[in-house]
């Protein structure tokens, strides 16, 4: 069985140091007479115990590194102190390449690196529709076409839909323009996010005919109602209709964009006029865990295919993507972002080379 841990380099080397010296005062027993067994015996009892030897010589290592690093530091501050000027600019020079580094460093690990802030991320896909036929299609979803591919599929936990409006809102001293956001039914199920007051839309709310709701963000609760924990029940008179309060989202809920003020339901597959023709959602779907994109894209396919042989008018011409929200949502950036990561990082390397020739051309004034 393996060990669990490796010897560090330095182990091996003090392992090495010490057969060697044993094997040298072994060869001197022999060579005054003693026996092979004997003399090694007597090598080993005179030379100590391996491991207290071992530690001895850490010991004697870690003083050498302390001072050598005391020493170091010494040096560096009597180099401050005698030139101040060039020290400065030495200074001066790598803080600017380090912090410019640092800074979109962080930028490129927040955007592109780190996963989007919702649980278990990864699962969330955008879902769109194409019609091959029409390169100024819009990729907007009919509301009926939406609960098709929610009722029909095998690799989603939910699809989901939403749009986005600017209304009126009328309850205070002066009429307020707000951003509400119509949502589908499972929307906050899709997202992963719970109210952080209150509760989401009941299942009465989410149906045509239902008692109106409205949840609000954080930071528009802040704003508009100081914080009040019982804001809960209070209403909000959106273009002339009362919506009451029935819970808050928490501050991290950005979502469909950080100007969002409000959430509303919009009852399954709603719509005017010709249902199918009328697309307006934008379709967000989480994928069940161990399901891929590309078998997700397959099976939204062939309902899709089913779908156009049932409504050929509407649906026959159309086809169905599915991306990884996270590459939607950074596709924009990503390429920027590396190409200012290469940038700045050239920027260190010039400052790293200027110091180097300072130092240089100091150290030949001063041979």
């Amino acid at each position: 069985m393996p060990f669990p841990f490796r010897k560090r380099p330095q182990d091996r080397q003090f392992d090495s140091e010490l057969r060697f010296h044993i094997a040298k005062l072994t060869e001197e027993n022999i060579a005054a007479g003693m026996a092979t067994e004997e003399a090694r015996r007597r090598a080993i009892l005179e030379f100590g115990g391996q491991e207290q030897v071992k530690e001895e010589v850490r010991d004697v290592y870690r003083v050498r590194i302390i001072d050598s690093a005391l020493a170091n530091l010494k040096s560096a501050m009597r180099f401050l102190r005698k030139s101040p000027t060039f020290s400065a600019t030495v200074i001066l020079t790598l803080a600017l390449g380090i912090g410019a580094n640092s800074a979109v460093f962080s930028a490129i690990d927040a955007i592109l690196l780190k996963p989007l802030p919702f649980p278990d991320a990864n699962q969330l896909v955008l879902v769109e529709q194409h019609n091959p036929k029409d390169p100024n299609f819009r990729t907007f979803v009919a509301p009926v076409r939406l609960e098709d591919w929610d009722r029909l599929n095998s690799t989603f936990q939910g699809l989901t839909g939403y749009y986005t409006e600017d209304v009126s809102e009328s309850t205070g001293a002066l009429p307020e323009k707000v951003t509400r956001a119509w949502v589908s039914p499972r929307f906050f199920q899709v997202w992963g996010m719970s109210p952080a007051l209150g509760r989401e839309f009941s299942p009465e709310e989410e149906m045509l005919h239902g008692p109106a709701a409205v949840l609000i963000s954080d930071r528009y609760w802040r704003r508009r109602f100081n914080a009040d924990t019982n804001v809960v029940g209070k209403n909000l008179r959106l273009d002339g209709s009362l919506y009451p309060i029935v819970g808050v989202m928490p501050p991290s809920f950005l979502f469909p964009n950080r100007e969002t003020d409000l959430w509303c339901p919009i009852p399954a597959g709603v719509s005017y006029g010709n249902a199918r023709e009328n697309n307006w959602f934008i379709v967000t779907g989480r994928l069940k865990p161990g399901v891929t994109v590309a078998r997700a894209q397959a099976d939204l396919a062939t309902i899709q295919a089913q779908l156009g042989r049932q409504f050929p008018k509407t649906d026959g011409d159309l086809s169905v993507t599915v991306e990884a929200l996270k590459e939607t949502t950074i596709a924009g950036s990503r390429l920027s972002l590396w190409l200012l990561f290469g940038s700045v990082s050239l920027l260190l390397l010039i400052a790293c080379t200027n110091i180097i020739a300072l130092l240089l051309s100091r150290a030949a004034q001063r041979h």
